[in-house]
């Protein structure tokens, strides 16, 4: 369980570093479109364990929701975390 998580941790720090290298100054408004689009995805995998947590139908939406979360929940999440904070880093100090 400790490499797993080490490997989320590894995947946000990279995530988060990808993100400060990509971002150009000149480029504010594509960070900020990226910011939006992690925290669309984010909210997207809580809603989606919120809503189908607890089905157990086999409707095309719940297969799909679960694949949706267990991949957000092995990586997704933290790339997207990570590129939320590398970019609102880099916002906040590259000029």
């Amino acid at each position: 369980m400790r490499f797993l998580i080490l490997v989320w941790v590894l995947l946000a720090v990279s995530g988060a570093g990808a993100a400060w290298i990509a971002m150009r100054p000149g480029k504010r408004r594509g960070a900020w479109l990226g910011i939006a689009l992690a925290v669309v995805l984010l909210a997207a995998f809580a809603a989606s364990f919120i809503l189908f947590g607890s089905s157990v139908d086999k409707s095309f939406v719940a297969v799909a929701s679960y694949f949706f979360n267990w991949g957000m929940a092995a990586g997704g999440g933290a790339i997207c975390i990570g590129a939320i904070v590398g970019l609102a880093l880099a916002l906040a100090f590259k000029r």
